[in-house]
């Protein structure tokens, strides 16, 4: 299955300026409306508006972290199809097996490897959206 990102509507769940900016450079770059959070609960707010392709979400965030959000987007019905990446500069193995059976669909370490990043979220979306 082949995906035409330039339909793709990502939102960015990332309170670090930094990471923000690269990641939404790189997203707009290709072509992918983005749509920014800076915690958890804009989050939901902004899922409130919109229905994105994809959501990146940082794990650290402030008010509320990037698992509670998780939890209350796999619980609604409206949401819990998303698809969900983890972003996250505290990597380790237990916090990439933490975060996939927390419900995430992939998990990728910041710094961001920005060579292959949109593959990498090109290959969740296939996976998510095999029958």
């Amino acid at each position: 299955m082949s995906y035409d990102t330039k339909d793709w509507h990502v939102l960015l769940v990332e309170d670090e300026f930094d990471s923000l900016q690269m990641i939404s450079k790189i997203l707009m770059h290709h072509g992918i409306d983005v749509k920014v959070a800076r915690d958890g609960q804009e989050c939901i707010a902004l899922l409130g508006t919109f229905t994105p392709t994809l959501v990146l979400m940082d794990l650290a965030l402030p008010i509320m972290d990037g698992w509670e959000t998780l939890a209350i987007m796999r619980a609604s019905d409206k949401w819990a199809h998303i698809p969900v990446i983890a972003i996250t500069a505290y990597h380790s193995v237990s916090v990439e097996v933490d975060a996939r059976e927390a419900g995430f669909n992939a998990y990728l370490p910041k710094p961001i490897d920005t060579h292959h990043f949109l593959d990498n979220l090109v290959a969740v979306m296939e996976h998510h959206n095999q029958p």
